[in-house]
């Protein structure tokens, strides 16, 4: 009968397929190993089958992508083998775009669908698949991660994070954004505080270690807790992963959100990062003199990014909470200042991944009152500014302005407002902003709304025409009237908004941009677009099962070129692009992944 074995696997032919807390099945270790077995542990949909000698040949030939994975070494972290996608938005530098151009403008409009993968979740789907040397690697609702074969779809081997039958914690925050990769390990963080690191070729976890102690009983006294909803990167042998649903705090082991540093081999905890300043630390004094149980919020909802010539991790924090400031205490009528700048909410962090010491803040949004997090990508550019050469770091909240730092001092360079937003004015030399008061006053209506004119769907920058693509909702204040989505392409040398296409229907994907002129995003009537990056003609378009709301990529395998993207449950930002064109009706939902190549 198949062998099942609690963690360990060592023979040379043994691939394994999980499916269940912590139970292991060899796919292929003899022949007489799996003859006549049935369904054995629960399998399901055809897995777990009998097979005969014929079909153990055949899976060791399916399995052979896994015999050609290498290490992932720091150089190929910095230098991304152009067919690979090996961290969130492909490079450190979180720009979502790809040097293959094989599919291009030219051919684009050929794009067919390659093959799909049933995820059979009707949890939210807002992931970025992973690829190296032509294994794809796929989070699932329900802690489920598997490899697929990236050229046809064939699954590999299936691991499922053991979550406690009673851990309880909206859907909302069920969810990721990516994995990471590194040597030969591949990194997991779970909803329930564990980062994991499986073995590449296997599934094996190797080491899991837990961060925080979210019990269901705490979660009960005190509230919602912290959970691992975003996404690592590794940096010079190192893991980093940042807490989110900081929403209150008041765990026994620590408080607010925080990131930290493992060691790569063994897990081992190096250093932490409150991104709540706390009572006695550098920037403590600015929260009102809360003591420490109420000071919530500052989550990190999505992966950093990194720059190796500054040696810098760049991590964008999301709002306080509660939301309100008078609610929370922190209410300074004349506006920000030493008491109310609620450190490190809303803001950009500059830290030493090596040691986690902050080499630089920025607050984007001192004592948020309306739940405008800045907790979004950080794209790092070199531009020429006033005639300088500088390297920039750019980042929107759900206020949308495009707001510009130097990655080295964290000075403001500038900004841009595409106009979705009344929460605030600022000074466009100093960007120092004045906020509305809390309510807002009456007649007012303050927008956007906490889902924001735009959120978690990363923008992509494309060297070749030096335009960062972002997606901007008017929703809210309805200047756009029938058109309320903008899709932005700004010059990021002078600021100026050299795409400025109108739509109906909301966007609700990141983008990806490619050296072969292409821009891609979803939206929310289900279709997935590919763009001409230079002016946004519209070029291709397929639709899928259900609203496209996570990261697409592209690679290649064997010399051909690939396009993905996860499609399903949307969720709050998703679902409210679907609503924003109330006659695109959405089925219900189911989780695919879609990949596309051409004939």
């Amino acid at each position: 009968m198949i062998s099942i074995k609690p963690s360990h696997l060592t023979s040379r032919l043994a691939r394994s397929l999980l499916i269940g807390a912590g139970a292991w099945i060899a796919l292929g270790a003899t022949a007489s190993a799996v003859a006549g077995q049935g369904r054995e542990g629960g399998f399901g949909r055809g897995r777990g089958r009998a097979m005969d000698s014929a079909s153990v040949a055949r899976l060791e030939e399916l399995r052979a992508p896994l015999d050609g994975l290498t290490p992932v070494t720091d150089a190929m972290l910095r230098d991304p083998a152009p067919g690979d996608w090996l961290m969130w938005r492909r490079n450190y530098n979180g720009w979502g775009h790809s040097p293959l151009d094989q599919i291009n403008r030219d051919n684009v409009s050929n794009l067919r669908v390659a093959w799909t993968w049933g995820m059979g979740s009707t949890g939210m789907s807002e992931f970025t698949p992973l690829v190296h040397d032509g294994v794809l690697f796929l989070w699932n609702h329900g802690e489920k991660i598997q490899a697929l074969d990236a050229k046809n779809g064939n699954l590999l081997w299936e691991y499922t994070h053991p979550v406690p039958d009673d851990f309880v914690r909206e859907t909302f925050y069920e969810t990721k954004k990516s994995l990471a990769i590194g040597g030969d390990k591949l990194i997991f963080p779970t909803v329930d505080m564990h980062i994991v690191a499986l073995d590449v070729k296997t599934g094996e976890p190797v080491w899991d270690v837990t961060t925080d102690s979210v019990t269901p009983e705490s979660m009960r006294d005190v509230g919602a807790q912290r959970v691992y909803n975003g996404g690592p990167l590794v940096i010079n042998g190192k893991v980093i992963m940042g807490a989110s649903g900081c929403a209150p705090g008041g765990a026994p082991t620590s408080v607010g959100c925080f990131i930290t540093g493992h060691d790569l081999e063994t897990g081992r905890e190096l250093w932490r990062f409150n991104t709540i300043a706390q009572p006695g630390e550098p920037g403590g004094d600015t929260w009102n003199n809360l003591p420490a149980d109420r000071r919530w919020g500052a989550s990190m909802w999505l992966p950093p990014s990194y720059d190796p010539e500054l040696n810098l991790l760049f991590v964008g924090t999301g709002s306080p909470y509660p939301w309100s400031s008078i609610e929370r205490g922190t209410y300074d009528p004349d506006g920000g200042g030493h008491h109310g700048d609620i450190l490190y909410t809303s803001s950009t962090l500059a830290m030493n991944p090596d040691t986690g010491e902050l080499v630089w803040y920025y607050a984007h949004l001192p004592n948020d009152t309306f739940d405008q997090d800045y907790a979004f990508e950080r794209v790092i550019v070199p531009i020429e500014w006033e005639g300088q050469q500088r390297k920039a770091v750019i980042t929107a909240g759900k206020p949308a302005v495009i707001e510009v730092l130097d990655a080295t001092t964290g000075e403001f360079l500038y900004a841009r407002d595409p106009g979705a937003q009344n929460i605030f004015t600022f000074d466009p030399d100093t960007g120092v902003k004045t906020l509305l008061p809390p309510g807002p006053p009456e007649g007012i209506r303050r927008c956007p709304s906490n889902n924001g004119a735009r959120n978690l769907l990363a923008g992509a920058y494309s060297p070749s025409t030096n335009r960062y693509y972002i997606s901007v909702n008017d929703v809210c204040l309805g200047r756009g009237g029938e058109t309320p989505d903008r899709m932005i392409g700004m010059n990021v040398n002078t600021g100026e908004f050299e795409i400025d296409q109108a739509a109906r229907v909301v966007q609700s994907s990141a983008k990806l941009t490619t050296d072969g002129g292409l821009l891609f995003s979803g939206a929310g009537d289900r279709y997935f677009r590919a763009f001409d990056d230079r002016d946004g003609t519209l070029l291709w378009q397929t639709r899928l099962q259900d609203v496209p709301n996570a990261f697409p990529i592209t690679y290649m395998v064997e010399g051909k070129q690939y396009v993905a993207m996860v499609a399903g449950n949307p969720g709050l930002v998703g679902g409210g692009a679907a609503r924003a064109a109330g006659e695109f009706q959405r089925p219900t939902p189911t989780s695919v992944l879609w990949v596309w190549q051409l004939p």
